[in-house]
C-alpha cells in the first residue's frame, strides 16, 4: 500500500510539471502577443506626441479610429494574458506544495494578492521571488534576496502601471493643453510594459525549467 501511495504522488507530481510546461506555453504565447499590440499602441502614441496624429479629435482620423481598435485588441488580450499567466502561478505554486515544500502564500492566494488593492503593491513580488528560489532550490529561499531579473520585473510593472494611470486621467479630465504631457506619459509608460512583459516570458521560462530539471529530478530521487 505503501508503494502504491508513493507511485500515486510521484504520478500526479509528474502530472503538475507537464502541466506547468503546458501552461507556461500557453502564457508565452498570451505575453508575446501582448508585447505585439502594446508595440502598436507605442506607435500610436509616438505619432500623437509628435503631432502626426490626433487621437482625440471630435472627428476622428483614419489613424484614430485605427488606434481605437487597437485600443480594444490590447484590453482583450491583456485579460487574456491575466488568466493565463495567473494559471500558470497557480500551478507553478501547486508544484511546490505538492513536493512538501511550503511558501508564504497558498496557490490560490499566490494569484489572489494580484487583486488586492495595495497588498498588490509588494505580495506579488515577494510570492515570485519565493517561487524562483524555491523552484531553483536555495538553500534558504526567504533570506535570498530577489534575483535582478526578478526586481526589474516588478519596477517596470508598479512604474509602468502608476504612468499608464496618471496618463489615462490625465486624457480623460484633462484639457487639451496637457495632452503632450498625457501622451509622453502614455509613451514612456507603454516602454516600462512591454520591458516588464519581456522579463515576465523570461522569469516564466525559466522557473519551469528549474521545476522540470532540478526541482522533478530532486522529487524523483526523495
Amino acid at each position: 500500500m505503501e508503494f502504491a501511495a508513493a507511485d500515486a504522488q510521484a504520478e500526479a507530481s509528474d502530472g503538475g510539471f507537464a502541466q506547468l510546461k503546458s501552461r507556461a506555453r500557453n502564457a508565452g504565447y498570451a505575453i508575446i502577443a501582448y508585447i505585439g499590440i502594446a508595440a502598436v499602441m507605442l506607435v500610436f502614441e509616438v505619432l500623437a506626441l509628435t503631432g502626426q496624429v490626433d487621437l482625440y479629435a471630435m472627428t476622428p482620423e483614419t489613424l484614430a479610429v485605427t488606434y481605437g481598435f487597437a485600443a480594444i485588441a490590447y484590453l482583450a488580450i491583456f485579460l487574456v494574458s491575466v488568466v493565463l499567466v495567473g494559471m500558470w502561478i497557480y500551478r507553478a505554486h501547486a508544484n511546490l506544495k505538492e513536493r512538501g515544500i511550503e511558501t508564504e502564500s497558498s496557490p490560490g492566494m499566490a494569484v489572489g494578492w494580484y487583486f488586492i488593492p495595495f497588498a498588490n503593491l509588494i505580495k506579488p513580488f515577494q510570492n515570485m521571488r519565493d517561487l524562483w528560489n524555491e523552484s531553483h532550490l536555495e538553500s534558504d529561499s526567504y533570506g535570498e534576496p530577489a534575483p535582478g531579473l526578478i526586481n526589474a520585473w516588478w519596477a517596470c510593472w508598479i512604474i509602468g502601471s502608476i504612468l499608464s494611470n496618471i496618463s489615462a486621467r490625465m486624457e480623460g479630465y484633462g484639457d487639451g493643453s496637457n495632452m503632450v504631457v498625457a501622451n509622453g506619459m502614455g509613451a514612456v509608460s507603454s516602454v516600462l510594459l512591454i520591458a516588464c512583459a519581456m522579463m515576465l516570458h523570461r522569469i516564466i521560462r525559466q522557473i519551469t525549467h528549474a521545476q522540470d530539471t532540478a526541482l522533478h529530478v530532486s522529487h524523483v530521487f526523495d
